[in-house]
């Protein structure tokens, strides 16, 4: 695998994420007042991920690989790029079931609702009721 880049995204790289979603099948935003990071290689972006404030807390939001990029290792490259991050922070994810193993290797656990904040426990409802096979993670260290 080349060499990774891992960085920060700032405002002027945000129309590059956003049609980087939307090549790989995404209708995800890249907004200002996300944290949003980015693998690359060849100074082409091959990843991504958002960290999205949700009152005191964020909330991992659209973590993408490139389509003909995935099962290499480099989504797990980016959250190992970002431990120290995650850990500095409170950050909740909902990932789909297929992804829990994934998100376990990155330090992210199971994590019961009833110990969420409310503001995350409304905004996983909202995906549960729309009949999203998704569960609660919680970046844990």
């Amino acid at each position: 695998m080349t060499q990774l880049e891992f960085k920060q995204a700032d405002q002027y790289s945000l129309p590059l994420i956003k049609q980087f979603y939307k090549k790989n099948g995404m209708r995800a935003h890249a907004p200002k007042g996300d944290l949003i990071f980015t693998a690359s290689q060849n100074n082409k972006i091959v990843a991504a991920l958002r960290l999205h404030p949700v009152q005191d807390h964020y909330l991992l939001r659209s973590m993408c690989v490139a389509s003909e990029l995935r099962h290499q290792g480099i989504g797990s490259a980016l959250l190992q790029h970002l431990q120290t991050t995650l850990s500095e922070i409170e950050c909740y994810s909902f990932p789909f079931s297929h992804l829990i193993d994934f998100y376990k290797r990155a330090n992210f656990t199971a994590w019961d609702i009833n110990d969420a904040p409310q503001a995350i426990t409304d905004k996983y409802n909202r995906y549960i009721n729309s009949g999203k096979k998704i569960c609660l993670m919680k970046f844990q260290k």
